[in-house]
């Protein structure tokens, strides 16, 4: 901290120097040792301190503390009160509190507080822990003494306010210009600050949107709009500023270029495995729907679209591409042609929504990509109470004009089941983002809004599968403390999701990729998968953890196609980087190291702490001579100095991979404690 500790320091190692704090519980000490005060005597002090009075009349504390009792009476409890001031505070060697027969005074300059600290920092330029550390700060002052008197609790709730709007102010001052791009870390922390004092604070809202772009964090940043928009709503029925919406807007046209690049498929991947998979089926791309009302939170519009995709998802007589490939910066007129190329799909669905008030308006487009002929355009109103309805009737037109041989039943199958929350919909999104941040802080408040999901729509359950990958992902980061106890509570969260509902295609895919890398059971894992793949035959997510449990049955082959049609279903998706590891592993499996390393070095430049990725690579390095690169890849592999090889134990993956992997890491970690290389890092 700038200063405010040396003080502090300094202030205290003098003999008799009192100190107060009045922030939660009040306190008093005199050169560190506690003073006993009564509550009264105790709300006098806060009083002196905070109106910043030398010296006051006996009537105007009588008037504040005494209100309701008769003048004698009242003139009696201040004398004691005061004496129990000055006697506490001799018996400690502070001379600093008078009182006479008519005024009581309190050397102010000479009394130290936590209070007049944090508000002499802000107005210096410097941001007080504390205030990072407490939600309304201000609301905290004198709170235990609020109630001594009717009197000194309206001067109270006058004086809180003045003090909050004094930080505010102060802090206020070192924000960035709205125009400004750079966000320097005190900007950053007095935006925290205000944040934290008042979260309805718009221009501190925006500073925050900012920082969570620039460092990548999308998912945090949508999530602080979508806070603000609520308690707005709700509090004062009013929207955010239009500052603040228009930089959500920007957000959502630049998300695609913000967020991390997604891995290139390899060149191979489409000639694996996709023979048949896409024949005869139209395949169709579900663009992002263009918001054209300022009321809509860009996670609306995201969930439509989303839901979208996962009703045509369900039908084996489409080729759907992946949510994650399709949210790509659109402008006012796109070049269709061209996306359908980048995409390789024959149609496009795409459109707008607008809204007024409750009632929600949604225009559709169906547009084959190569013509960029309409195929279909459909216009759809409800209430915002009706959003899941509006998303399944875009879906069943979409199928009708696509696949005309799909029957009534079939498409009420593909109607999944919803949530009892639009909130909960919303959260999980939003947490879905945040899981695959780099950012470990934004990575567990995934966890918190899969949380929040779960208790709004407790009988949805893929709040409680995302929540199983979020545990397996924090086992594969390395950022688990005990491994073997969080696979245990992702089987377990995996099996409460299949509970609520056996027939959810993602349920089933987690629950089988659980079964697989929790408990070893490749055969019921493969089981599993293949549900959710009948389930919804273009769920990417299934294609990539059946590929990842095909390396582990030594279905190498297998998981190589599984692996490729994961990539074509997304192709743009930032979180494909699995299946390229999957691919990764397998290549490395079949002795093919240079793929391997291919693969394995994409994944690398993308998640580089993902341990499960690292050992591949690092492994396939070494075993090709290139131990100098090995060695450069292998920091988060290592605690104090050591490569970790107690994960071997509870792999799920074959014992001829193993032992190989084994034997790798070993001879890197004998040349890392001699200190050789022998200069081979450039042999291929």
């Amino acid at each position: 901290m700038s200063g405010v500790g040396d003080d502090k320091a300094a202030s205290e190692s003098e003999t008799g120097r009192l100190r107060l704090n009045i922030i939660g519980a009040f306190s008093a000490s005199v050169s560190g040792h506690e003073i006993g005060l009564g509550r009264k005597a105790q709300a006098l002090l806060g009083y002196m301190m905070l109106s910043s009075a030398r010296q006051l009349p006996r009537t105007k504390l009588v008037g504040l503390l005494w209100s309701e009792k008769e003048d004698p009476l009242a003139k009696g409890s201040l004398r004691q009160s005061l004496s129990q001031i000055q006697r506490e505070l001799k018996t400690h060697g502070c001379p600093h509190f008078h009182a006479d027969q008519m005024h009581v005074a309190l050397d102010i300059e000479q009394v130290a507080c936590d209070l007049t600290e944090i508000v002499a920092d802000a107005e210096r330029g410097i941001v007080h822990p504390t205030l990072l550390a407490h939600e309304r700060l201000t609301d905290g002052i004198l709170d235990d003494l609020e109630n001594v008197d009717p009197a000194f609790s309206d001067w109270l709730a006058e004086t809180r306010p003045l003090i909050h709007e004094r930080l505010i102010d102060a802090l206020t001052r070192l924000l960035p210009d709205e125009g400004q791009t750079d966000i320097t870390a005190i900007a950053e922390a007095a935006a925290k600050a205000i944040y934290r004092l008042d979260s309805e604070n718009e221009r501190a809202v925006r500073v925050l949107i900012r920082s969570h772009i620039a460092s990548g964090s999308i998912g945090a940043a949508l999530a602080i709009y979508a806070r603000l928009w609520r308690q707005l709503e709700d509090t004062y029925d009013i929207e955010p500023h239009k500052l603040t919406q228009d930089l959500i807007a920007g957000l959502r046209q630049q998300q695609p270029e913000i967020v991390t690049r997604p891995v290139a498929a390899p060149a191979v991947a489409p000639a694996l495995g996709l023979a048949g998979f896409a024949a005869s089926r139209p395949s169709v791309a579900v663009l992002p729907f263009r918001a054209l009302s300022p009321t809509l939170e860009p996670q609306f519009t995201i969930g439509i679209v989303d839901s979208v995709v996962q009703a045509l998802s369900s039908l084996k007589e489409l080729f759907v591409i992946s949510r994650g490939s399709t949210m790509i910066s659109l402008s006012q007129t796109p070049d269709l042609r061209a996306i359908g190329r980048d995409l390789n799909a024959q149609y496009l669905l795409h459109g707008s929504i607008q809204r007024a008030g409750d009632q929600i308006r949604i225009s559709t487009e169906l547009v084959a990509a190569e013509t960029v002929e309409v195929v279909r355009a459909d216009r759809l109103s409800g209430t915002a109470a009706d959003v899941f309805d509006l998303q399944d009737r875009i879906a069943v037109e979409v199928i009708r004009s696509l696949a005309p041989q799909v029957r009534d039943r079939e498409l009420h199958r593909a109607m999944q089941k919803r949530p009892d929350d639009l909130d909960a919909y919303q959260l999980s999104l939003v947490g879905y983002d945040q899981m695959f941040s780099p950012d470990y802080t934004t990575f567990v408040t995934a966890r918190t809004n899969f949380e929040r999901a779960h208790i709004l729509s407790p009988d949805w359950a893929p709040p409680l599968s995302y929540s199983a990958i979020w545990h397996m992902q924090r086992v594969a980061r390395g950022w688990s403390a005990n491994a073997p106890n969080e696979l245990d509570t992702a089987r377990a969260l995996a099996e409460r999701a299949l509970e609520r509902n056996s027939a959810d295609p993602l349920a089933n895919a987690v629950g089988g990729y659980t079964l697989s890398q929790c408990k070893h059971d490749h055969a019921g894992a493969l089981k599993q998968l293949d549900r959710a793949l009948e389930i919804t035959p273009n769920l990417a997510i299934a294609f990539a953890y059946r590929a990842a449990v095909h390396v582990r049955c030594e279905h190498y082959a297998d998981a190589l196609s599984d692996a490729a049609i994961n990539l074509r279903l997304s192709p743009r998706d930032r979180h494909a980087w699995f299946a390229e590891m999957v691919s990764a592993q397998a290549h490395f499996a079949m002795n093919d190291l240079s793929a391997a390393i291919e693969n394995a070095g994409r994944v690398a430049t993308l998640l580089p702490s993902n341990q499960v990725n690292l050992r591949i690579l690092v492994a396939a390095l070494v075993e090709s001579g290139r131990l100098d690169d090995a060695k450069t890849f292998a920091g988060p592999l290592m605690t104090a100095g050591e490569l970790d090889m107690k994960w071997i134990a509870r792999s799920p993956w074959p014992k001829p991979a193993l032992a190989r992997i084994e034997a790798a890491l070993s001879r890197l970690a004998s040349t890392v404690r001699n200190g050789t290389t022998h200069g081979n890092s450039n042999k291929s």
